[in-house]
Order: C-alpha cells, then structure tokens, then sequence
C-alpha cells in the first residue's frame, strides 16, 4: 500500500506510521524480539531475572514492596445504579470471595500481576466455568513470560510445540496482560530488574574479590625475625610455627627470633565495602524509587524524608493502578458475558484509616455548600450511629455554654445589645498588660531565629523537625484576649462617637 496515495477520509481510517511502512523494520519478522538492552545484548532470557530476586538486597526490597501492596484493602465499585449493574458487580464480587487457582488467595494473584512491574509484564490465563447460568472464571492461572512474544502489530501471541518461535494468535476473554510502561516501540514494557542486572554483576563480583580482602587482611600478619645467617630448616620451621600461630594464638620459635604483628589500617570503610553498598543503592532506587534510605548516608531532616515517602507513594499508587487496570479488564469480560447492557464494576484498592481521613476532609468542605444527612456522614466514616443513652466522645467544636449575661469571648455584639461586662474587660486587660505576651512569643520564636542565624539554608527542615513540638496553647489563649480587648474597645469608642 502506498500511504503517499490516501487522502480524505480514507487517509483518517488508515494506520500509516505502521511497522509495515517503517524502513527499519524487517517486514519478514513475524514476532518482535524483546527490546530490552540487558537481555538482547547479552543473548540472556528473563531466567536471569530468578538469579537478581535471589540476591538478599534485592528480595529484602521485593519484601517491603509486596508488604505494602497487601496492606491495602480491595472492593468492588458497581459501574452503576441501575439492577444490572448491581447483577455485575455481584457476579464480580463472587469472584473475589473465591480462591483464583487451587492453593492459592486474590493475594498472591494480585502480587503475581504487580511483578509486571519488576519483568515488564506478566499474563495471566483465565479458565472459564458456567456456574448457576452464568459463565464465570473458575480459576485466574500465571504464566511464565518465556512462553509469550508480541506480533508486529503488538498483538500477543503464546509460543507452543508446533510454533516456538513465532508463536501462535490467542482469542478474547482468555489471556489477561499487565505491562509496565509498555509503548508501541516496547510493547514488552521495561522491566525494573533488568536495571538492577550491572548492579547485581559488579556487586557479586566485587563480593569474592571483598572476601579476599577480609582474609588477607582481616587478621593480623605475623611477622617473624631471625638472625642473619639462619640456616634455611630453622627459617622453614619459623613460618610453620606462625601459621600454626594464626590458627592456634600460639607458637614455638627458636631463642633468638622476633615476632611481630602487623595490622592493616584504614580510614573509613574499605573500598570493597563501599562498592557493595553503592550497587545496593542503586539497586534500591531502581526497585523502590526513592533514595533517602539509600543515597543519604548519616542522619537526614524530616522533611526530607517526608518529601521522599510522598515520592514512594506515588510510585506505589501508579502500580497498584496497573494491577486494577486488568482486574478491570476481567471484570468487563464477566459483565459482557454474563449482563447484557450493564456497566462494567470497577476494582479499587484503598485503605481503611485514609479512606475515612479523605471522606471527613470531603464533609468537612461539603458543609460550607450544603447539608449533610447526618447517616450518610456517618456510612461514610463507619462509625456507627449512638444509640439512646450511650455515652459518645464529645465533638470537639460543640457549642459550649455561656455564662449568664452573656458571651464574655464571643463574637461582636448587634446593635442595640448590652454594652460587655466591664469586670470581664478589665480582667482581661491586666491579663495581658504585664508582658506575658511579649515573653511568650520571644520563648516560641528565639530558638527558630537563632538556628536562622547559624543555619539559614536547614530552617525548613529545622522548622519541619520543631512543629509537631512547639507547645503555642499559652500564646494563643493570650491572643484571644487581645482580640477581645480590641474589639470590646472598638465598640465601646463607637458608642462614644
């Protein structure tokens, strides 16, 4: 086809920018070759992935990912409110309540998907069974990644007896995809522990050159002296009773002859050690995409790490959506099979404690705009409505009873009320007349100010670090005195004038 040709709306219907029409691309080829640098260029497979999980480092790591991948909670969100969506989002959640695969959980499943991150991309194989009138998985199976390669067209295709180097074309509804930063270029996605393969190289090959260093100069040399002109069998008889010295913390040597021990000495880690530690950072940052536990060394502010946590998190949070995504590609399958014209429910991970923290924030908001049913606050905040007679924690912003008279801290009187208590204003005024005020905000600030002066470039990590410690319950209390002072002294002027 010569794309010089089309025009109009034929033009708009056509893929031109195709692998068909790239001049460096080997039309002849019926599957693509993994783009992965490490992998093509040294003629390995993805076994070699098995050995870099092997290392202690990076599956310490692995460990704390999946940990913080399974604490979350999982549910299932209906595609809408009509009766069939609630049909599809039963039929899903019925799913959820089952095992995927015979001894194994949703768990292990869900992890097995999130590795996509780890190896570009991962498959899953779905066994149908028809179950109470309807067609639903009876098991969700992982495959190996060997078995599977990508057409020109990026399409996958397994890779069996009769074809195993092209590969065969796969139906709908069986093969479940997860890929990492997949691009039509890269249709394999990049895998994160091909990163890790110079790291995990140079890090086990300075380990045994680390082991000979440690034996060679671990223990201390024994060196033995003996008088010029020794014959040769006194000498030999000298080194065996220093090695036999280095086993044994003893040794006979003739009368005569020193011994000594000689240490070897060095300032700060040895350099062994320091290339070890340097590939397992870099190792860490591939893996986990942070580098405060990893690139800082010593102590760090707390802002700073408060800004590299944020940082994980949003890795962590664009991963977990890869594993929804194809939960969500099930889930559409069930529903098409299954209810016909409903919307497809939803996977969603979340996390209990955030989950409420985020909808008392919404609330919090909501009621500046609108009311808000008070069961439906607390449906969403899963704390159950009091019942009658139950003792309940007092809301911290509940209106508080004022003394008689009126309120003496409240907010300005109306026109036409009685002028405020002149025993209260008094009061108040030699509260504050003494320079407590002056004296509480010199004991809040002078410390911030002083470490300004030594350190201006850490104050915001200083300050991040001193927040939470700062103890300003005296000084506001002051303030509101001033306030009211100053607005009692307003009115009182203007009813003078």
């Amino acid at each position: 086809m010569d794309v010089t040709k089309l025009k109009g709306k034929r033009a708009l219907t056509q893929s031109i920018a195709s692998r068909t029409t790239d001049p460096n691309f080997y039309a002849a080829l019926e599957f693509l070759p993994n783009p992965d640098t490490v992998l093509r260029k040294l003629g390995v497979s993805q076994t070699v992935f098995d050995a870099i999980v092997s290392d202690a480092h990076v599956i310490g790591e692995l460990r704390s990912i999946r940990a913080g991948l399974l604490r979350f909670e999982y549910r299932v969100q209906p595609g809408g409110d009509t009766p069939a969506d609630a049909r599809a989002a039963e039929l899903c959640e019925q799913l959820l309540a089952q095992r995927p695969a015979p001894g194994l959980g949703w768990p292990d499943t869900l992890w097995m998907m999130f590795d996509a991150v780890f190896r570009g991309y991962a498959v899953h194989e779905v066994v149908w069974q028809r179950q109470d009138r309807v067609l639903m998985p009876e098991r969700v199976v992982d495959r190996p990644q060997r078995r599977f390669v990508f057409s020109p067209s990026n399409d996958l295709r397994l890779l069996t007896r009769d074809s195993p180097m092209h590969g065969v074309e796969l139906g709908a509804f069986k093969w479940l995809l997860s890929r990492h930063m997949a691009s039509f270029t890269n249709p394999y996605g990049v895998a994160l522990l091909s990163s890790c393969f110079w790291p995990y190289t140079f890090k086990h090959s300075g380990v045994k050159y680390f082991a000979k260093f440690c034996e060679r100069y671990g223990i201390p040399w024994a060196l033995g002296r003996y008088p010029e002109g020794t014959p040769k069998e006194t000498q030999t008889a000298i080194v065996d009773a220093l090695a036999q010295m280095v086993e044994d913390a003893v040794a006979a040597v003739p009368e005569g002859t020193g011994v000594e021990l000689l240490e070897y000495k060095q300032s700060g880690a040895p350099i062994q050690e320091r290339f070890i530690n340097l590939c397992n950072r870099e190792m860490s940052k591939a893996l986990t995409s942070q580098t405060l536990a990893t690139e800082i060394q010593g102590s760090g502010a707390r802002a700073l790490g408060q800004v590299h946590a944020e940082r994980q998190a949003e890795g962590a949070e664009a991963d977990r959506n890869m594993v929804a995504s194809t939960m969500n590609e099930l889930f559409a399958w069930i529903t098409l099979l299954n209810v016909e014209g409903a919307n497809a429910p939803t996977f969603e991970f979340f996390e209990e404690a955030q989950a409420r923290k985020d909808w008392a924030d919404v609330l919090e908001v909501a009621r500046g705009y609108t009311d808000v049913p008070t069961a439906f606050a607390h449906e969403r905040l899963q704390i159950p409505l009091p019942v009658d007679g139950e003792d309940v924690l007092p809301r911290r912003n509940a209106p508080v009873a004022q003394p008689a008279g009126g309120p003496r801290f409240a907010a300005p009187a109306v026109s036409g009320a009685e002028p405020p208590d002149e025993a209260a204003l008094m009061a108040a005024i030699d509260s504050i007349a003494d320079g407590t005020l002056q004296q509480q905000a010199e004991g809040l600030l002078d410390p911030i100010l002083a470490f300004a002066a030594k350190a201006p470039e850490q104050l915001l990590g200083r300050l991040a670090e001193r927040y939470p410690e700062m103890d300003d319950a005296a000084l506001t209390e002051q303030l509101a005195r001033v306030i009211f002072v100053a607005e009692t002294w307003g009115r009182l002027h203007g009813r003078e004038s």
